[in-house]
Parts: C-alpha cells; structure tokens; sequence
C-alpha cells in the first residue's frame, strides 16, 4: 500500500519489516529522517544530549588544530568569512541593528518593575542552554495576578 514520503511527498512502498515507515528509501529523505530523529532526540534526552556533548568535548581534544587545517586548506572560505565579518563590523559601527537577540540598545523597551517569568517550550531553538520566558506586568498591588493580552 503506498503512502506519501514525509520529505519528498512521492508516493511509496513502505518495507513490510519497518512499522510506521513515513520516509521513502531516497539518500536525501533519509539523510533528513536522521537530523529530524537527532534533533528531537536532543531535546528530549538528556542522556543522549550529554552523551553528545562528551563525544563531540573527546572529538575537539583529538582534532584541536582542524579549524586552522580547514582554513589553510580552504582559503576562498576564509575570505568569504573575513569579507562577512567586515560589513558586520560595518553595519554595528553604523548603528544598523544586527540579528542578537540578548542585545538592546538606546530605549529599553520593557519598564522596571516586577514581572513574572514563564519558561515556553520551544523545540526550535538553536542553543541548548537557552530559556526562553514570557514576560508579564504583575499588576501594582497584585501579588499573583498577571497583566497581559
């Protein structure tokens, strides 16, 4: 019976061995069953992040001079980089905002005062040690009560 492949949407035959097959067998639908697999494997499993995290520490002990190979081996890469770094430099000189999120400059946009922080779930997000919070006004002689939409 055939089925759409989750990647590619094409049509195909699920093995009759691999229960709730959803990717066909094409190398690129596999290749991103696997990052989808890993990616929800890493936020789920702390075992499987630590895990990581120590193979990837054993890696960099073993390979400690791999940047300064790559780059040696790679110059138009580390021109393209330097030529990058340059107009970013540029544009924070400027003024020109650049895309840092734990960076406010000029006016803040939040008033002091109290506010309650309520950590959100998102799966997206691309550092492991990052909380992110919803920020609300606590209401002036409220002591539980939250303002907000």
């Amino acid at each position: 019976m055939e089925k759409p492949c989750l990647c590619c949407r094409r049509p195909f035959n699920p093995h009759p061995a691999v229960r709730h097959q959803q990717y066909c067998s094409d190398p690129g639908c596999q290749k991103i069953r696997k990052r989808d697999w890993q990616r929800e494997k890493l936020v789920k499993d702390s075992d499987y992040r630590q895990n990581q995290a120590a193979a990837q520490r054993e890696w960099r002990s073993r390979n400690g001079d791999y940047w300064r190979e790559y780059r040696k081996r790679n110059p138009a890469y580390t021109e393209g980089n330097r030529i990058r770094q340059r107009e970013r430099n540029r544009r924070r000189r400027s003024g020109a905002r650049i895309a840092k999120m734990d960076e406010l400059r000029g006016k803040s946009v939040i008033r002091s005062g109290r506010y309650r922080l309520v950590p959100i779930c998102n799966p997206g997000v691309a550092k492991m040690d990052e909380l992110i919070v919803e920020i609300g006004v606590i209401a002036r002689g409220c002591s539980m009560g939250v303002q907000g939409p």
